[in-house]
């Protein structure tokens, strides 16, 4: 029993660690994909080289943490809140060509970063960008204006 209890306490320790880090730092992985890429190797690894002679209770250990991830991702799934608090939530970052400062001073996306991200997704400025998003798994969603409507107005006494 007292593995399970390890186990729960560093997963939910590790979890509120990279909610608290945000969601530039862990970029592609998801929180729970990256507990478990940290955790496992830990969890087997007494008995692997034999510091605690027991099979049994990395075995034990590894599904405490599975059963632990599929919990999490039952209870996000059922409860929206849940899934927000461990998951996160979408950042607007660029709303109608306009920088959103305070969602990138608290994201910690400088503006050169955004301007990388796209130059990478072949977006040439902020005006052709209707809306920019940073997504929970860090990464960083252009919706583009519709090219319809980057085109100048026409004039009305020309076209009469």
């Amino acid at each position: 029993m007292e593995t399970v209890i390890r186990v729960g306490f560093v997963y939910v320790f590790i979890l509120a660690v990279l909610r608290v880090m945000g969601k530039r730092e862990i970029s592609q992985l998801t929180p729970l994909e990256l507990v478990m890429l940290i955790l496992i190797p830990e969890l087997v690894a007494q008995a692997l080289i034999r510091e605690d002679f027991s099979m049994t209770n990395a075995v034990i250990a590894v599904t405490t943490l599975m059963s632990l991830v599929y919990l999490t991702s039952l209870l996000s799934y059922k409860f929206k809140r849940f899934g927000e608090m461990v998951e996160g939530k979408p950042s607007l970052l660029v709303d109608r060509g306009e920088p959103v400062r305070e969602t990138m001073d608290r994201e910690r996306i400088p503006p050169d970063e955004l301007a990388a991200e796209m130059r990478k997704a072949g977006i040439a400025g902020l005006d052709h960008v209707k809306w920019a998003v940073l997504e929970p798994g860090g990464r960083i969603a252009f919706i583009q204006y519709d090219p319809a409507d980057l085109r100048p107005p026409e004039d009305e006494e020309a076209v009469i």
